[in-house]
């Protein structure tokens, strides 16, 4: 399995602001990867925060309709995820215009399962929160804790699990306040797991628990560069190709 991965576009056409954040290039910057990394790709993976909401400045759902735009330029599949600044926009409204079928769902490749789960919110009891979440203060909830402890028993294939908030070994802020809770389902298991992406932590980082390999990918909002990555799986390997200012490393398994 090999695909492009983007994370936190942080997209509005806000000017360079705070933190050196480029929201206003991030649609040209998943252009340009696609243009030149994504040969061989069978998919576009973005793991959250693709737009933001400022007061004066472009919609939500005008950054949506410019990405869509953009990737309808493609014959290429392309899967979300969640970012707690997408929560500014009602849960339902951004998995239309994102083609999400549900707020956390699977998808099959000829050899893997992708597991992309909802890791906005800040309370388990309130799934589709009412406003824009505290960005450092996250769950997975429940119901959806249930439906990945089902998926990963009854998976045929090897499976890999995607989620925009960091799911272990990150700072605090950055990671979910019930990561030990996923951590342990997944260490269980972790003869299935493939590997675990993330997204939230600009910085990036990658590491292993057990024998899994976890990898958190930088932002592509950061700088003038196009960070952004390949992933290759194959048996008993995980490859990332790194481009911008994301690292390459590889995982033997």
């Amino acid at each position: 399995m090999k695909f492009l991965l983007v994370t936190d576009l942080h997209y509005s056409d806000k000017p360079w602001g705070a933190n050196n954040r480029y929201h206003e290039k991030s649609v040209e910057k998943v252009k340009f990867a696609i243009d030149n990394y994504s040969e061989g790709c069978e998919f576009i993976v973005c793991l959250g925060d693709i737009v933001d909401a400022f007061d004066g400045y472009k919609p939500q759902t005008e950054g949506l309709n410019d990405l869509n735009e953009m990737l309808s330029e493609y014959n290429i599949p392309f899967y979300a995820t969640f970012g707690n600044h997408d929560t500014a926009l009602d849960k339902n409204e951004f998995m239309r215009l994102t083609g999400m079928p549900a707020r956390y769902y699977g998808f099959e490749t000829d050899e893997y399962l992708c597991l992309m789960l909802d890791s906005c919110m800040n309370s388990k009891a309130q799934p589709y929160p009412k406003k824009e979440i505290k960005w450092a203060d996250c769950y997975i909830d429940d119901e959806q804790i249930a439906w990945l402890k089902e998926k990963i028993k009854f998976a045929k294939k090897p499976v890999v699990v995607m989620t925009h908030v960091v799911v272990a070994l990150g700072d605090e802020d950055h990671t979910l306040n019930n990561s030990d809770e996923i951590t342990d389902i997944l260490l269980e298991n972790q003869d299935k797991i493939a590997a675990v992406f993330c997204g939230h932590y600009h910085d990036g980082f990658s590491a292993r628990i057990g024998n899994i390999p976890y990898v958190v990918f930088k932002a592509l909002c950061m700088g003038e560069s196009v960070t952004c990555a390949v992933v290759e799986i194959k048996e008993n390997q995980v490859n990332i190709t790194g481009y911008g200012d994301e690292p390459s490393v590889r995982f033997e398994r």
